[in-house]
């Protein structure tokens, strides 16, 4: 069934009741989330400004688990958003809680555009390259702090990320399925774009670690840097010393990638001041 949710139309598979939103002020914008069971609203409010407002537990026609579950796992993200905080590349966390049957997080709304979209794609290729190093290296250095904390990077996506083309900021805006460290794929192929997918990341038993999140900022660096996401040679865009690290991040063979996340980290600013701007 289709139901208007704050002049947005939204499928879900019965009625659902979202009035408890308004406590936090007037919606301008309602974004259900594919797949997630997640539903994100833009409010606003003399009070607390302008709020991005998360809620799991309605009954989204196309999320892939029970709204409770989804529920429940919005909740256990909260730890590592909490973690987390202190690195100004992620969305600030303003509160949480269980509310309308269901759990909502509150994040102070930040302007920019979805790297999903492609409009925002288009507009990223566009950019000075100076620009998209500097955003990849906010990104880098996210994650490098992450797993200094004790959290492996899971479901890196390009919805995940929000930029900023005035400013040049980009922000992560998705960390729900980080995982804490020591890690080991308990289920085969995990939920995430392929495109950041390590090989190990569909093997059972595997060792996920920080070579894992090293192939998945290779593939970021051809998602800001190469045409058409490409990872041949001939669309890469930002010189060869850049490629040769990106590609070696993304080797399929766990040992041919950097020994370590801070070594691939170096490697890549070293060949960033090699690279002409």
């Amino acid at each position: 069934m289709i139901q208007d949710v704050f002049g947005q139309p939204v499928e879900l598979t019965q009625p659902y009741d979202f009035s408890f939103v308004l406590q936090y002020g007037r919606p301008f914008s309602v974004q259900p989330q594919r797949y997630t069971g997640m539903i994100s609203f833009g409010v606003e409010s003399m009070q607390y400004g302008r709020l991005l407002v998360r809620f799991a537990g309605a009954p989204l026609a196309d999320a892939v688990l029970p709204p409770l579950e989804n529920a429940v796992r919005l909740c256990e993200a909260m730890p590592v958003y909490e973690k987390l905080y202190p690195h100004p590349a992620l969305i600030r966390l303003q509160g949480h809680g269980a509310i309308g049957d269901g759990y909502a997080a509150l994040f102070r709304w930040e302007p920019g555009e979805s790297l999903q979209t492609r409009s925002a794609q288009r507009r990223l290729a566009h950019q000075p390259l100076i620009s998209r190093l500097r955003m990849l290296d906010t990104l880098f250095d996210f994650h490098a702090f992450a797993l200094s904390e004790g959290f492996l990077a899971a479901n890196v996506k390009e919805d995940g990320l929000l930029a900023d083309f005035d400013t040049g900021i980009v922000r992560i805006c998705d960390i729900d399925r980080y995982r804490f460290l020591p890690a080991i794929n308990d289920r085969g192929r995990l939920f995430a774009s392929p495109d950041y997918l390590a090989p190990e990341e569909y093997v059972q038993g595997a060792v996920l670690d920080g070579l894992t999140v090293e192939y998945a900022m290779g593939a970021l660096a051809f998602f800001f840097l190469a045409e058409h996401h490409s990872r041949e040679a001939q669309d890469w865009t930002a010189g060869q010393a850049l490629y040769k690290v990106a590609v070696r991040a993304c080797s399929a063979e766990r040992e041919k990638r950097y020994s370590s996340y801070p070594v691939f980290l170096s490697a890549w600013r070293e060949a960033v001041g090699q690279t002409t701007l």
